[in-house]
């Protein structure tokens, strides 16, 4: 099984990846220019006999927060209607983290303590920067099951209001299993 985060609105929002600093070069110049012990790794052997002229495109991140963010994709099709007020649901998946920070991750785990803040960071700027002042949206985090992910009811105890003029992300945040998020601007 897996967790799945959503995010619903009352209009289309934008799709595909955010908060991502890459550089985008040919694996010839990434090879020559960038890391030429590369050359050396089974992956790149891969590649470089599937691109004989090594002129495919890649991308290439100088840290691994750098290639930590955010992708949206949908809205899916099939929404529950019990479930959000909006109609347009959008899943929402962290890339090179979580959606869960705390002072015990950022001690023990620095590396995936930061890479997961930047995908908290992203989506507020994300949701921020999606929203008109006295719009509302909704956050929706459940377990996969199949078509039945939505059957299992949000957790009212969890249920969270959020204001963004007066939220600050701080260090420690959770996105939980089941939690219904209203975010309001």
């Amino acid at each position: 099984m897996t967790l799945f985060y959503y995010i619903s609105a009352s209009h289309e929002l934008p799709t595909g990846s955010f908060g991502l600093k890459k550089t985008v070069m040919t694996i010839n110049d990434y090879v020559t220019n960038v890391n030429p012990a590369a050359k050396d790794h089974l992956n790149m052997q891969i590649l470089l006999e599937k691109y004989p002229k090594g002129d495919k495109l890649m991308e290439v991140y100088d840290t691994e927060e750098d290639a930590a963010g955010l992708y949206i994709s949908g809205p899916i099709t099939r929404q529950p209607s019990h479930l959000f007020r909006h109609p347009y649901v959008y899943q929402v998946n962290p890339e090179g983290g979580s959606f869960e920070i705390n002072d015990e991750l950022k001690h023990s785990h620095p590396i995936l303590y930061q890479t997961s803040k930047k995908c908290l960071v992203e989506l507020f700027e994300y949701i921020r920067s999606n929203m008109e002042v006295g719009e509302d949206l909704e956050l929706y985090c459940c377990w996969a099951h199949g078509q039945e992910r939505f059957l299992d009811a949000p957790k009212k105890e969890l249920d969270l209001v959020i204001e963004l003029a007066t939220f600050q992300l701080g260090n420690e945040f959770v996105w939980k299993e089941r939690q219904y998020i209203n975010v309001r601007k």
